[in-house]
């Protein structure tokens, strides 16, 4: 059976896993002159030689409570764990 790995060079029936990235998409701010076009936070991993770290990607993101923050952070390390 095939395994899947985070860590190490990858042996017989090994596979390494390098990046995972997900894309969170909400509506426009609507306190912003805005042309509809709708808001994108990208959570990714990186390698940058010393092990996998947190990559994050916005042109804008807005929430009006921090808890909606931890919801996406949650389930961004959910499916992470899912695949490793």
């Amino acid at each position: 059976m095939l395994k899947i790995i985070t860590e190490g060079y990858p042996e017989t029936n090994e596979v390494f896993l390098d990046e995972v990235t997900c894309t969170y998409i909400q509506e426009p701010d609507n306190t912003e002159d805005r042309d509809g076009d709708p808001q994108e936070l990208t959570l990714s991993t990186r390698d940058g030689g010393g092990g996998k770290y947190l990559h994050i990607k916005t042109t804008g993101w807005s929430i009006s409570d921090i808890d909606d923050l931890e919801v996406v952070i949650n389930d961004f390390k959910k499916r992470f764990n899912d695949i490793t």
